[in-house]
């Protein structure tokens, strides 16, 4: 009663949130499933390539107190690091963002809008927002590793970029994906 009160007093509120939940149910799901990869992944890449022996320091940045580089996965010896961590690492968030992007667009968003126009911007926003993410991730994982177990500190990691991506992400979905019926060329024309 309450909630469909509210849901007719301030549709548009009751349709943001709604929206809202669904997204955040949605990024939890997507998150537990790179909890699960990241957990098992690397270990399946260790004993099954040398690509650990391999470092994986790609994009340095040196600026102002920042001296990182955006992926930093230096050798450890052990499925923690190398270049065998960084494609589990990348291979987590790829299959996590194939079963995020239909999800929100269809479910979340119900978008009905040119799906190739929004695969490439939704992988434009995924880019910049792993990197963003990665150069945070560079920074506090260091100390992460001197203090705790890889599977604590990939519960760190999968939370921290978990939450820092679903407060990114969401508005940015908000564009991505227009609400609303595909228009046709005939639709657009008669607008004019």
């Amino acid at each position: 009663m309450i909630l469909s009160n509210f849901a007719e007093n301030h549709p548009r509120t009751y349709k943001l949130a709604s929206q809202f939940m669904k997204f955040y149910l949605f990024s939890l799901l997507v998150t537990l499933l790179q909890y699960l990869l990241l957990t098992f992944l690397p270990e399946i890449i260790y004993k099954s390539t040398n690509w650990s022996d391999i470092p994986a320091q790609l994009i340095h940045i040196d600026f102002w107190i920042v001296d990182t580089y955006v992926f930093d996965f230096p050798v450890t010896g052990d499925a923690t690091g190398g270049m065998g961590y960084f494609i589990a690492f990348a291979l987590t968030l790829f299959i996590a963002q194939c079963v995020n992007f239909p999800m929100q667009r269809n479910i979340t968003f119900k978008s009905k809008g040119n799906v190739f126009y929004q695969i490439l911007w939704y992988i434009a926003a995924w880019i910049i927002i792993t990197m963003v993410c990665s150069i945070l991730t560079s920074i506090y994982v260091p100390f992460l590793k001197m203090r705790f177990s890889p599977a604590i500190y990939n519960i760190v990691i999968t939370v921290v970029n978990g939450g820092v991506q679903m407060v990114i992400y969401f508005p940015i979905l908000k564009i991505i994906f227009p609400e609303g019926e595909k228009q046709t060329s005939i639709d657009a024309r008669q607008e004019i």
